[in-house]
């Protein structure tokens, strides 16, 4: 039951997090240390963040619904690799850590392969 609700509560704060980019999206990026761009650059923040953090969340939630891992391996992927692109950032750019997004990144894609390994024996 808990290789459920871990994905179910991640995929929730996802869609939670999509649906503060579609209405409060300068709020939704002062929360992730940036602020919001103008013109098409903000088109494109608005809505690459708000498509990243709907498919996760989204992906999650029906993994967790349906009890089958396949539906989880989407979110891991972009969970595991905003963590890796923004340590890169930070290597190769010279940019800021930005430390909270990577540990959730980093313990939310952890939680989810330990849950889809879970839910891939029980079935």
């Amino acid at each position: 039951m808990w290789a459920r609700i871990i994905p179910g509560i991640i995929g929730v704060f996802m869609l939670l997090s999509a649906f503060n980019w579609s209405i409060d999206p300068s709020a939704a990026a002062e929360g992730l240390a940036m602020s919001l761009l103008e013109g098409e650059g903000g088109n494109t923040q608005i809505g690459d963040f708000t498509s990243f953090f709907f498919t996760a969340g989204l992906m999650s939630v029906i993994g967790a619904y349906r009890n089958e891992h396949i539906w989880l391996y989407t979110t891991i992927s972009l969970l595991g690799s905003a963590a890796i692109f923004r340590i890169s950032a930070g290597i190769f750019h010279g940019t800021e850590f930005l430390t909270s997004a990577i540990i959730f990144e980093l313990v939310s894609s952890i939680l989810l392969l330990i849950s889809a390994r879970k839910i891939k024996t029980e079935n």
